[in-house]
Order: structure tokens, then C-alpha cells, then sequence
């Protein structure tokens, strides 16, 4: 009985840890499964305030996380930009995307990379694949920005500095349109 209060108390802890913000529908944009959604006759571009789950785990400490996807629905390629999307808290404080490169030299250190290690020692290698499949997960599951071929679509995590867990509100913005969200435990 003792573990399972101990266990509900936990559950109960992580969840109130953890914030989630979730979109709102105003004029131009819609909402579908988790996603604010804002189209053109050019673009669709579509953002969740979603956890990365992926090594590295931490990331969610030092970032605010976002999974993207940005349709390119032309016939012409076009290019997106890490300058085209920023986030903005409710006090209108701008936090731009952070390049996961910088994600890599924070999490992920450089004296970890084979190529840099001459003398592995036994409790290293497991350390070493843990690393690999971090770097791996970050390189595989982050938008990666540039162009878009014709009636193509990219799609991935953004990362932003980390906003304050006060904030009840925040909202991305994409090439001039405004994406809010509000805390899911907040009242609309």
C-alpha cells in the first residue's frame, strides 16, 4: 500500500513538472490533433508543443521544445530559415531557434567523440554508444532548415532556450503569423 502512495505521489510530481502548452484557435489558424495549423496557397506550416523523449534526455531541461512540419505546396523550391520562426513568451520576450549544434557542444561532450578518444577505458564503451545514439537522435529528429523541394514536406524538433515554467502563455511565430498556445492547465 505504502509503494503504491509512494508511486501515485511521484506520478503526481512529474506530471506537475512538466509544462505543456497547447494551441489555441484564432482566425487564421486551426487546430487539429495538437497542432496549430497556418496555411497559405504557398505553405502549410503546423507546430506541437511536444517532449523529447530521445537520448538526449536532458534536453527538455535546458530547452523549450516544439516539433514542426512545413509544407512546401508549390511547384518552386523554397527555402526556410532558423530566422523565419521565434517564439515569444507572455511578455512578448523573443527566444529564437537554437542550432543543434549548440545542442551538441552543451549535452553531448566533445571528449566522448571516438575520433578524439585515443585510450577508451572498460566503463566507457557503454558511455560512448550512449553518446553516439544521442548525437544520431539529434541529427535525425530536429527540423532541418533550407530548401523544400516542390510538393515536399520536412518535418522535425525545434529547440528554444528554455521559458520560464510562469508563463500561462506563448506563441510561435512563422513569416509574420502568430501561433499561440496557452499552459494545458491553465483556463481559456
Amino acid at each position: 500500500m505504502i509503494k503504491k502512495l509512494l508511486l501515485l505521489v511521484l506520478l503526481l510530481f512529474l506530471v506537475s513538472c512538466s509544462i505543456k502548452y497547447v494551441p489555441v484557435k484564432t482566425e487564421n489558424i486551426k487546430i487539429q490533433e495538437d497542432y496549430a495549423i497556418w496555411e497559405s496557397e504557398q505553405l502549410m506550416f503546423a507546430a506541437e508543443n511536444k517532449y523529447w523523449v530521445e537520448e538526449p534526455e536532458n534536453i527538455t531541461d535546458y530547452f523549450t521544445t516544439f516539433y514542426i512540419i512545413v509544407k512546401n505546396k508549390t511547384d518552386q523550391k523554397i527555402k526556410i530559415n532558423a530566422s523565419d520562426i521565434g517564439l515569444l513568451d507572455e511578455k512578448g520576450n523573443q527566444y529564437d531557434v537554437v542550432d543543434t549544434k549548440y545542442i551538441e557542444d552543451l549535452l553531448l561532450p566533445r571528449e566522448f567523440e571516438f575520433d578524439q578518444i585515443t585510450d577508451i577505458s572498460e566503463d566507457q564503451p557503454q558511455l560512448l554508444e550512449d553518446w553516439r545514439d544521442a548525437k544520431k537522435n539529434l541529427i535525425l529528429e530536429s527540423f532541418s532548415f533550407g530548401v523544400i523541394l516542390p510538393n515536399a514536406q520536412k518535418s522535425g524538433f525545434i529547440f528554444f532556450p528554455k521559458i520560464h515554467s510562469k508563463n500561462n502563455y506563448c506563441s510561435i511565430i512563422f513569416k509574420d503569423e502568430v501561433l499561440k498556445f496557452i499552459r494545458s492547465d491553465v483556463k481559456q
